[in-house]
């Protein structure tokens, strides 16, 4: 197994460790309008070993900031005095090395994008999400240390197959080549989006923004907006002149996740980008220069979409400079017990759990299995299991029936599917069980529904109603003001029940 303290880093994922040395000590103000959430983030942050101070306001943050000096700030962006984004700027430039974790109960990317320009650390969504905070301050902690050598991408992943030690072999030769630009291949699962964000941290734009643009998730109609801004005026609904991603990610990496997604009349746009490294934000006459490294993903055959007429061969050629294939897992099944034996760790230590191994028939049973969801269905199926286990040895009993089933057992090495194919777990007919209309789909209509129903069932009780939908009272209090649900509406409808049966005579049930 290769450098699982790196790994760690470079992936995001929290610390197995995130309690600092208490002899440090170091100050961290916490800059936030809302009482409970200071209040929250100070009790965490002290029993952390740090020394946690607090402003309620702009101008009292930068009194604090002044006078304590702290190393670390958790900024709101929404104060009622202040842009947080204008108070990021000027602390940076009071102390330029201050690391700085933004957090916000209505995020977007532009914001988020934005704050990581001018140098915040971070962007966390409220209610704030403890372990990954405190994931973040042990992070801080890491990153200060002296590195004893310098990073690889071997650092980055965890395998012993030699299909995997070529993928680093061209990832490192990637390392100097900070213009490149770079195609990632492969199924969903196996790590594409990883990669990209490994030959961006190998790279001299290190430390620059890391923008990842999902071409499935944007609607065609808004893509060209979203990637190149515009300027006021440009349509009915343009006020102001609004910077696109491309834009923000200045000096850094943007990544086309599913770059086969792309609508084709958008993708001349970005052909043009890449040769002349140039783009006009709609609306505009200036050409706007951009210094960008663009590295894309897809679970696509590319050279099929061309053949049908879907994807430009032009841009294809572009993009196919460097080409990186990253193998299914199926393919490497030596590294199975590797990463099996690595989440394992990783989530029993995350959770405080007792279970530490896996049984031999539990294992052969995992190594047989063809694994249509890649690395991303083993993490998941590992997190899963040390969760739910009661012993310290999780068994072949304790795995779900898809593994023990006839078909499960099938030998691992099987035939590549074709490129373009759906896993089971992803195909529409594999939850047909479950009819949602179009109404069901907004989710914070359903979170909204969910609340109601609990507060209608706890009588107006907030307490009661946190535990049936198994949150926080604080969290569900930050829910009910963002969602504007207000609670004495149940309590005075209980009343009002209960006097129209006491008056009736029945009693209340």
């Amino acid at each position: 197994m290769n450098g699982m303290s790196d790994l760690t880093r470079l992936s995001g994922a929290p610390a197995l460790n995130t309690r600092p040395s208490r002899e440090k000590k170091k100050k961290v103000l916490i800059v936030d309008d809302e009482y409970l959430i200071r209040y929250s983030l100070q009790k965490l942050i002290d029993g952390e070993g740090y020394t946690a101070f607090t402003a309620e306001s702009g101008l009292e943050a930068l009194r604090l900031f002044e006078e304590l000096k702290p190393e670390i700030v958790i900024l709101d962006i929404h104060l009622p005095d202040s842009n947080g984004l204008i108070l990021l700027k000027t602390i940076k430039e009071i102390s330029p090395s201050v690391t700085v974790i933004m957090a916000t109960g209505c995020p977007d990317i532009q914001s988020s994008v934005e704050a990581m320009k001018m140098g915040a650390l971070d962007y966390l969504e409220k209610p704030v999400d403890f372990e990954k905070l405190a994931a973040i301050l042990k992070s801080v902690e890491e990153q200060a240390r002296p590195q004893e050598k310098p990073v690889s991408p071997q650092d980055s992943f965890v395998f012993g197959s030699d299909a995997m030690k070529e993928v680093c072999r061209i990832t490192e030769r990637l390392a100097n080549k900070a213009d490149v630009t770079v195609l990632v291949l492969g199924e969903s699962g196996t790590g594409k989006s990883f990669l990209c964000k490994t030959v961006h941290e190998l790279s001299t734009r290190k430390g620059k923004p890391f923008v990842e643009i999902g071409c499935s998730n944007i609607p065609e109609h808004l893509i060209e907006s979203e990637l190149f801004g515009y300027e006021k005026g440009a349509f009915t609904d343009a006020k102001a002149t609004k910077k696109g991603l491309i834009e923000m990610a200045q000096g850094g990496t943007v990544f086309f996740d599913e770059i086969g997604d792309m609508p084709y009349p958008m993708q001349s746009k970005i052909l043009s980008l890449i040769e002349e490294r140039k783009f006009r934000r709609i609306g505009g006459l200036q050409q706007i220069n951009s210094d960008v490294r663009i590295v894309a993903a897809t679970n696509r055959s590319l050279h099929d979409l061309v053949q049908e007429g879907k994807f430009r061969l032009d841009l294809y050629y572009r993009l196919n400079v460097v080409t990186i294939e990253m193998p299914p897992l199926r393919s490497r099944i030596g590294d199975i017990p590797l990463l099996i034996d690595f989440y394992l760790k990783f989530y029993t230590a995350k959770y405080g759990c007792k279970t530490n191994s896996i049984t031999q028939t539990a294992m052969e049973i995992l190594n047989g299995y063809s694994w249509p969801g890649n690395v991303r269905e083993l993490k998941n199926l590992m997190e899963k299991l040390v969760i739910m286990s009661k012993c310290e040895k999780i068994g072949a009993d304790e795995l779900p029936s898809c593994f023990t089933s006839k078909k499960a057992s099938s030998p691992a090495v099987a035939p590549n599917p074709p490129k373009d194919a759906v896993s089971p777990a992803e195909h529409p007919s594999a939850h047909t069980s479950v009819k949602l209309n179009q109404d069901s789909l907004s989710l914070r209509m359903l979170e909204e529904k969910s609340i109601r129903a609990a507060l209608k069932e706890a009588r107006g009780n907030q307490r009661q109603a946190a535990k049936l939908l198994d949150i926080t009272r604080d969290t569900l209090r930050y829910r009910m003001k963002k969602l504007g649900i207000d609670a004495t509406h149940f309590l005075l409808l209980f009343c009002l029940v209960n006097y129209f049966h006491a008056s009736s005579g029945f009693g209340l049930v």
